[in-house]
Order: C-alpha cells, then structure tokens, then sequence
C-alpha cells in the first residue's frame, strides 16, 4: 500500500460506474487510480473526488499496467475553490499542464508544490494573465526547458507541440473587463 498527499487532476468513466482518477502526489509523481463503482450511491468516496481537491489518498499497486486501485481518500482541511468560470478554468488549464507534463509514478516534488501554490492563490483572488504566465514560467523552469527569450508558452508548447485548448479561452475570459 502507496500513501501520498495529492491533488485530483482529472477523472473520467472507466466503466458503468467506475472511473479512473488521476492525481498529482507529492512524492510518487502522477497517478491514475481506479475506483470501481464510483457513480453508485452509498459509494465511501461519494463526494471526496471533486476536481482540484487536496487529499490524502492511499493506493494499491496493479498487478499489471498503470492503473492503480484506490483504497483510501482523506480530504484535506483547505476549501475548495471559488465556483467562478474564470477561476475553475485556470485551476482546469494548470492541471492539464501538470498533466501533460508529469509521467506516471516519477515524482516531481516541485510540479506539486506549483500547483499547490497556484491552488492556494487562486483561493483567495481572480486569477490575471500575469498569473498564467507566471505559472507558465515556473512549469517551463523547473522543466528544464525555460528560455528567458521567449514567453514560457512558446517554450512549453515547443515540447509538447501543443498546449492545452483552454489557455486560449482562459486568456479571451481574463481580457474581458
């Protein structure tokens, strides 16, 4: 059995009534973990695998695959984020980052510390074009792949060939005044 503090990135349906939830820990990287019968009411991890949620989790590991099975979630004191558009599209556009960044079970200690930080910003105020490009740039330095020529997108997406669709309705939203 694997312990870790983590943050859920993403969840999507594996089955019927499972999903696979993936998360950002502190000291095992990213994991994906499969909870069977998640959508069932009377599920034990009804309402603890809401997006962005600090936890602690505990995991089994699979017999075969990348696929852990989860065991254990205990939420963490933090509160949520604030319901706005604006600000569950950044908390939206920051995972799919650490996401398309990070690989299974290889820590990066530093991508979730970023993200808690961008967490705990994001808490307490809107977010501003200033605060993705900040976090562009840390995400691109701790990489290995920042070059203060060009804006931290340009490097980022340079890697990945791509960056996630909804920077670009996130900066459209940010520019509305």
């Amino acid at each position: 059995m694997e312990e870790a503090r983590a943050i859920l990135l993403r969840r999507y349906r594996f089955a019927e009534n499972s999903l696979v939830v993936v998360w950002m820990t502190d000291c095992h990287g990213k994991v994906k973990t499969a909870v069977r019968s998640a959508t069932k009411s009377g599920n034990p991890f009804a309402g603890r695998l809401e997006l962005f949620t600090e936890a602690e989790i505990a995991f089994k590991p699979p017999k075969s695959g990348d696929l852990y099975s989860l065991s254990e979630v205990v939420l963490c004191g933090d509160p949520g984020l604030p319901a706005t558009y604006v600000t569950l599209l950044a908390a939206s556009y920051f995972a799919e980052l650490c996401d398309l960044f990070s690989e299974p079970m290889h820590p990066v200690p530093e991508m979730f510390s970023l993200l808690q930080r961008a967490w705990g910003f994001l808490r307490t105020q809107s977010p501003s074009t200033r605060a993705v490009e900040h976090f562009e740039m840390e995400l691109a330095r701790l990489l290995g792949i920042h070059d203060p020529a060009m804006p931290a997108h340009h490097s980022l997406s340079s890697v990945a060939h791509r960056l996630p669709a909804n920077r670009s309705r996130l900066l459209e939203q940010l520019a509305v005044p």
